[in-house]
């Protein structure tokens, strides 16, 4: 899976949420145009007067970087667990969601 095609992307958004704020402010300008502005290669390369070669260089690194920091700190995995628990939780009956929400909350 790469981070053109759609699950890819989707799955770079979401780390570049959880993680972009450690990568250089040039950095997260690129990634942020291309993620959150949904902007192509060109028109980065276009904005920041550099080549397309460089801004898909960058992207590539970033995203490398992005992999290694969930790989060690697995803050997007916790992240949709306990999204889906709480969800799990919604879809429950009322005399059972205090027993849910305390093992959840031992968990954490």
């Amino acid at each position: 899976m790469t981070k053109t095609e759609l699950d890819g992307f989707v799955r770079y958004g979401k780390l570049f949420s959880c993680y972009g704020k450690l990568l250089s402010e040039d950095r997260q300008n690129i990634m942020r145009g291309y993620f959150d502005f949904n902007m192509t290669l060109t028109e980065i390369a276009e904005e920041r007067k550099i080549s397309r070669q460089a801004v898909l260089d960058c992207i590539d690194k970033s995203c490398k970087k992005l992999d290694d920091y969930e790989e060690k700190l697995s803050l997007l995995k916790s992240k949709e667990t306990l999204q889906k628990a709480l969800q799990d939780i919604l879809n429950e009956d009322e005399k059972n969601i205090k027993q849910k929400v305390e093992k959840l909350l031992r968990k954490i």
